[in-house]
């Protein structure tokens, strides 16, 4: 098990309570990544440092949208 796997295992049992197996949890973990990798390049292509907090959850917001 990678350390995306084990991340994904130890979030789904120790903060959510579920359990899955191996094979789903390689499954949770690469669809996390893809993600992840999608909220970054839009925060990257829209907010600098200095941002507010709350511009974060509006370039979430216009994103699911599209």
């Amino acid at each position: 098990m990678d350390d995306k796997t084990k991340t994904a295992a130890g979030i789904a049992t120790d903060l959510q309570g579920l359990k899955y197996d191996d094979a789903r949890l390689a499954e949770i973990a690469a669809e996390l990544a893809v993600l992840n990798d999608a909220v970054r390049s839009a925060a990257a292509q829209r907010l600098t440092f200095d941002d507010e907090p709350a511009a974060f959850a509006s370039v979430l917001a216009r994103e699911a949208r599209k």
